[in-house]
C-alpha cells in the first residue's frame, strides 16, 4: 500500500497473484501489463487513486473473489485488447467512474460480480464484443446498472439491476 502501483506484473505469465492488500496506492492496486494465464484471487483493492485491478493488453487471465471498492477511478478495469479473461465473484462498489470496464477487449465472461452504491456504472462495455455478462448484481449506482457502448454481439442474461438513477441496461 502507499506506493505507485500495488503489484504490477509486466510481460509475465502463469503467475498466482492471491490475499494481497493493495490500498491507497497512486495509479493501481494490481496492475498487469501484456501478462496471460494468472490468476489473481481473493486480494483487496480499495481506496487507489485509478483502479483497484486494471489488465491492459493482458489475456486469459482469471479474476476472482477481488474486493476493488472506493477506487478513484475503475474497480476493475479491462483495456487495450484484453482478451479471452474470466472476471467473477468480484466486489467491485462505490467506485467514482466504473464498478467494471471493458473498453476494446473482447471474449471475457463476467459472472456474478456485484458493483453497487454509487458507482456511475456498475459495468461497462465500450467497444467490446463477444463478451457474457451474466449473474451480476449491479444495484444504486448513480446512472446506469449495466451499459453497452459500440459493443456487438455480447450475451447479457440473469443480471439484477434496480434503483440506479438512469436505467438498469442501456
Amino acid at each position: 500500500s502507499n506506493n505507485n502501483y500495488g503489484i504490477h506484473l509486466a510481460s509475465s505469465n502463469n503467475n498466482t497473484i492471491t490475499g494481497n492488500t493493495c490500498n491507497n496506492n497512486r495509479h493501481c492496486g494490481i496492475y498487469l501489463y501484456s501478462s496471460s494465464n494468472n490468476t489473481i484471487t481473493d486480494n483487496t483493492c480499495n481506496d487507489n487513486s485509478n483502479n483497484g485491478i486494471r489488465l491492459s493488453s493482458s489475456s486469459e487471465n482469471t479474476v476472482t473473489g477481488n474486493t476493488c471498492n472506493d477506487n478513484s477511478d475503475i474497480g476493475i478495469y479491462l483495456g487495450e485488447s484484453s482478451n479471452d479473461n474470466t472476471i467473477t465473484g468480484n466486489t467491485c462498489n462505490n467506485n467514482s467512474t466504473y464498478g467494471i470496464y471493458l473498453s476494446s477487449s473482447s471474449n471475457n465472461t463476467v459472472t456474478g460480480n456485484t458493483c453497487n452504491d454509487n458507482n456511475y456504472i456498475g459495468i461497462r462495455l465500450s467497444s467490446s464484443n463477444n463478451n457474457t455478462i451474466t449473474d451480476n448484481i449491479c444495484n444504486n449506482n448513480s446512472s446506469y446498472g449495466i451499459h453497452l457502448s459500440s459493443s456487438n454481439n455480447n450475451t447479457i442474461t440473469d443480471n439484477i439491476c434496480n434503483n440506479n438513477r438512469s436505467y438498469g441496461i442501456l
